[in-house]
Formats: structure tokens, sequence, C-alpha cells
């Protein structure tokens, strides 16, 4: 066994048409009357029979498990710039990517973080780019989506000869969000890999999508320490003129080479973001019998730039049943962000559930403040793979941060930093069956960006030092995999203060137990369920002059989610899913004066795969919220939003 065969061995590796009517009616007949299994790539895709665990991944435009891109363990990795592009750090100025060129994500946090170079306390969220499959495939995708919208899009893979090949697509979208907002967005994607030879390879990508007109959800902030009432959902109570246009993109190139026992990599990224006006939609003091004053937002455009690379050595040891390496690791980024100019619009009294448009006014928009980040980090990292005996990562970084921030009515702001961190993981086996993991990493990750609710809208406060404990375990039960472990996650909070300007208000201290099982329950059933129970606190001077709760608002007590995918062996072609997402208590302001009861919705789908001239097909449809729960949701800067309503996609899936 050489070197690299044998890094490659975790020792915790476990064994617009269907639109209408009529569209959607042929489609359901074509569901059941045209038999054949299908074992395309597209068709192929789901996401509850490609996890080992409950602690989240995405496959395609689906998304299970307790964490997603946006919350791991009750803080964002996305926000704290944690995101990856194969395995390799990318700031990423964009909201997202397109499914054009993304194939899903994976959470690296806990279990999954064990062995990954240099890991972030907040986690880390992994992208991989589509490939080209063994049996190239073009695919037609038509979905209607959920509340009435539609999604067009064409996926193409092409191999010009060995070692070239390429992925790419396009798409258009319109889609309602479910709080009577709109979305419309057309995008282009995709990738080239060249690969010369078996030890090198070189990946350019780009992903462009053009906003075409996206509305602002409006937001509501009640007048003391109630709910707002119950609303009509999907009632648009906004204005229309409250939307931004605007295209955004990333595009980079991902290069590895590997002579014998090292290994280089390399990830080259530029990100961009661009906004024609800033805006907001607000219902504030709302009280209990729903009245309120009616306020919007208008400001000038606003750009995001950021250029980012990092760059990796590693070295191989192999000694006997040992693995050594040791990697060198050089990130660094480059950033530059215009906001503010915005101004406040008191559009008079209202009621949350009336609907009243009223003409855009002129208004004057004040001079904008323009910021700048760089920073270099430059890491050295250790990992030791023992054969049945455990895995060891030891690592440090040194970082070099400048952020200067130039106010229109005051002298440029600077602020540097120079954090010295370091990560400790480790996880051994104690029998066959039960492996030990636990850690420790302290990181330096970027704050979230002030919210619309805001006075200082779209403001970034600088980065931050933060730091994870965590331990637990994992088992094997015959085919099923279960995971429990503990974590304890120290970071700023950011929130409102009475003027509803977005800083730093003390210190948020994450606690909680996190408990994971999946894997095949038989040949037909694919089990995936899990339970996060916080404690989270919050300290500082708010909280001793009574400002603030010692919980922070948003927090909640318990996350629970449960999927099924049934593929019975007398309906070949056909699969079941049902999936659960349950929530415990949830504080619902900053004085710990509301709480939000549990909920638990109730998501319903199936499958029908089977082939149509020669062409593997897929038609999947979903009813999510089944029995319509309403409730609301409060956000970490004290507004609310409602859950989204009862829902019904379909889409069809052809690989050609």
């Amino acid at each position: 066994m050489n070197a690299r065969s044998f890094r490659h061995r975790s020792l915790l590796a476990s064994a617009s048409a269907a639109k209408t009517p009529l569209a959607r009616s042929l489609a359901l007949a074509l569901c059941f009357a045209i038999g054949g299994d299908a074992y395309a790539q597209r068709a192929a895709e789901n996401v509850v029979r490609s996890v080992s665990d409950a602690f989240g991944a995405s496959v395609g435009n689906e998304q299970i498990g307790l964490y997603s891109i946006t919350n791991v363990r009750g803080f964002s990795p996305t926000a704290a710039g944690n995101v990856r592009v194969d395995g390799l750090f990318i700031d990423r100025a964009t909201r997202d990517f397109s499914n054009r060129l993304i194939d899903g994500s994976t959470i690296r946090a806990g279990l999954a973080a064990q062995g990954y170079p240099l890991p972030a306390p907040t986690g880390i969220v992994d992208f991989s780019l589509r490939r080209v499959a063994e049996d190239p495939t073009h695919s037609v995708i038509i979905e209607r989506s959920a509340y009435g919208g539609a999604l067009v899009a064409a996926d193409f893979q092409v191999r010009v000869r060995d070692g070239l090949e390429a992925a790419f697509g396009a798409g258009y979208e319109e889609r309602e969000v479910g709080d009577g907002t709109n979305d419309k967005s057309a995008s282009v994607g995709g990738n080239i890999r060249y690969a010369p030879s078996d030890i090198a390879e070189v990946t350019v990508f780009a992903d462009y999508i053009e906003e075409l007109g996206n509305q602002f959800s409006q937001r509501y902030l009640t007048g003391g320490p109630w709910l707002p009432p119950r609303v009509t959902t999907r009632k648009f109570v906004g204005q229309p003129w409250v939307e931004f246009k605007g295209p955004r993109y990333n595009a980079g190139l991902l290069a590895s080479y590997r002579p014998g026992n090292w290994e280089y990599r390399l990830g080259v990224f530029r990100s961009s973001r661009e906004r024609d006006i800033q805006s907001a939609q607000l219902y504030v003091d709302v009280q209990p019998d729903g009245s309120a004053r009616r306020r919007s937002a208008l400001g000038p455009p606003t750009t995001l730039e950021s250029d980012s690379l990092e760059a990796r050595a590693t070295r191989y040891i192999l000694e006997g049943n040992r693995q050594h390496s040791l990697t060198l690791n050089l990130r660094a980024l480059q950033r530059k962000r215009d906001y503010g100019g915005t101004v406040g619009i008191d559009l008079g009294p209202a009621n949350i559930d009336v609907p009243v448009f009223f003409e855009r006014p002129e208004v004057e928009f004040g001079e904008r403040t323009r910021e700048s980040v760089e920073q270099v980090t430059l890491g050295l990292s250790y990992d030791l793979q023992w054969e049945n005996v455990g895995q060891l990562n030891l690592g440090v970084q040194q970082a070099d941060y400048t952020r200067d921030v130039q106010s229109p009515d005051s002298e440029t702001v600077a602020i540097e930093e120079n954090p010295l961190l370091f990560n400790f993981t480790a996880n051994a086996p104690l029998g066959q069956r039960l492996v030990a993991y636990g850690g420790i990493v302290r990181g330096f990750e970027e704050s979230p960006v002030a919210p619309s609710t805001a006075i200082n809208q779209n403001e970034a406060p600088p980065a931050a030092q933060t730091q994870q404990i965590d331990a637990g375990l994992r088992v094997a039960l015959g085919n099923l995999t279960a995971v429990a472990g503990a974590f304890e996650i120290e970071k700023p909070f950011f929130g409102l203060d009475e003027t509803r300007f977005f800083g730093e208000q003390g210190m948020q201290v994450n606690r909680g137990v996190e408990l994971s099982l999946a894997g095949p329950v038989t040949d037909a059933l694919q089990l995936v369920v899990g339970t996060v129970l916080y404690d989270v606190a919050l300290s500082g001077e708010a909280v001793d002059a009574g400002l603030l709760a010692d919980s922070p608002v948003g927090a909640i007590t318990r996350s629970t989610t449960l999927n099924l995918d049934y593929r019975p062996s007398w309906a070949p072609g056909w699969s079941f899913d049902l999936g659960l997402t349950s929530r415990g208590e949830q504080n619902g302001d900053a004085q710990g004066l509301v709480e939000i009861e549990p909920r638990t919705l109730l998501d319903l789908g199936l499958r029908r795969q089977f082939t149509l001239a020669s062409n593997d097909v897929v038609i999947r449809g979903r009813l999510t919220n089944v029995f319509d729960e309403f409730g609301w949701d409060a956000s970490s800067t004290s507004d609310f939003r409602y859950v989204a309503p009862r829902a019904f996609s379909l889409s069809l899936r052809m690989d050609i």
C-alpha cells in the first residue's frame, strides 16, 4: 500500500411547462402508466439515501438534517465566512451558488470535521462541484415550484476526450417565497476539468445569476412583549417598489498536483454581488389587534466584491500502519463593500393584514460608506492516522487582519488584529463498533451583517475570535450508525439596541447535546433521524443592566428532524418519503418575556422513476407543511416572520 492510497482511507469511514393543469395531469398520467427502473444521474439524486448522519447535507435542491448552510449549532457558518468549494476556502460575496454549478453540500461539524484541515468553531459548509458522470448525460428539468412558481433548466455534460470534460447548464425561475413576495432570476454556470495525468488536475468554473426582480419580505416588529396576531398567509402586504435587481457571480480555478508522497492544492476565486437599490419594508409597533405603522426604506445601489485564495502543500509519510501528514496552508482575501445612504420612509398607520399600496416617493439618498478588508492567514497542521489505534490532528494559524471603514461624515477608521489560533481534534476506536472523538478549535470568524431592520443596514462588524469544544461517540448498530455528542461554542453576540443600531452586545455561549441515527433499516427503508438540545446563554453589560435577557431572542431549546425513504419491492420504480421537523420553545423577544410554542411540521413526497424512449426520467412530487400549521419565528434581531404555509411542488427531470 502506498501513502496516497492510505490517505484516502478515513478511520472514521463507516462501512414553466409544468405550471399548467394539463401538463400536471400529463405528468401524473405518465407517472402511473410507464414502468421500468431508471438509473439516471439526476434521477438518482436522493438526499436521504446519500447521507450517513443527521447533521445536514443537500443534494440538488433538497436539504435535510439538523443543520444547514445558515445554521450549525445555533450559528451561521455562511455568515462566519466558513465556505469551501471542494474543500478549499472561498470568501463568497453572493448569497448562494446555482444548481447549475453545485451538486450539493456537506456540513463539516463535530464528527464530520474530524481530520478536516484547519476546522472552524461555527462549522464549515463544503460545496461540491457538479461533475461529469462516467456515462455523460444531459438533463432537462421542468418544475412547478411551491406556491405556483416555475423552473426550467437544462444541464449538459461533455467529455471531449480522456482527461478533458465539462459540465454546465442554464436555468430560469419564477417563484413565490411563501409570504406573498416573488422572485425572478436567470442563471448559467458550469466547470471545465482538465486532467492530463492521474496526478494532475485543473478545474475552472463560473456561476452567474441575474436577479430580475427580487421583492423584500415584510418584517414585523411588535410594540411590546407579545406576538403579532395571525395573518393571512401568502398575501403580499408590502410595497411593489421595494425590490432589487442585479447580477451576482462566482468564478474560480482549482488545481491539484500529487507527485509521489506530496500533494499540492490551489484555489483562486472571484466573487461579486450588485444590487440596484437597498430597501426594506417593515411593520413596526405591531399591536395585538394588528394595528401598526408601515415603514419602508430606500437607499443607493450597493456592491460587494471579494478575491480569495487558498494554497496548500502536504507531505505524506508512511510508516508501517501509521501515516503522518504535514500541511502548510495559506489563505488570503481582499473584500470591498459599499453600503449606507438609506432613507427611512414612514407610510403611516396600517393593519398588518390589509395591503395598501403607495406610489414610490422621490427621495434623495445619502452618501455611502466604503469598507475594505484584507486578511492573510498562514497555517500549519499535522495529521496522524494510525490504523486500528486512532487519528490525531493538530493545527496552528496566524492571521493578519485589516479593516478600513470610510464613512461620509468621519475619518477613516482602521482596525488591525493578529490573532494566533489553534485546533486539536482526535478520535479513537473503543472496540469494533465504537469510536470516541473530541476536540477544541479556536477561530477568527466574520461577524453577521446588519439586517434590513437595522438603521445601519448592510454594515458588517469586524471579524472576531471564537471557540468551540466538542466530544462524542459513534457506534455501529448493524446497518445503522448512531452518533451522540456534546458541544460548547463561544462567540460575540450581535443584535439591535433600543435605537435599532446593530452591533456587538455581549458574549453568547451555545451548549448542546446532539444525537443522530442513520442508515438502512431494511433493503427498502432508509432512516435519518436526529435531535439537538440547546442551552443558550448571554452575558455582558446589556444583560447586567436588564436590557437583554440571559438568552438571546430567537434561541430555541430543541430541534428534531426525521426523514424516511421507502422503496417498496411490490412497486418497482416508486419511492415514498416522509419528513418531520420539530422545534422546542423559542425566545420571542430581547427581554425574554415572549415564548413561542413548540411546533412540528410534516412533509410528504414521492418519486416515480422510469424510462421513456430510452431516456431516464424521474417525476418528483412534494407536499410540505401538510397540515398547514401557522406560527411565528423570531430572528436574532427581534423581527418576526411566519412559517411557510402548505406548499406543493412537482418536477420532471429527464436525462437524455
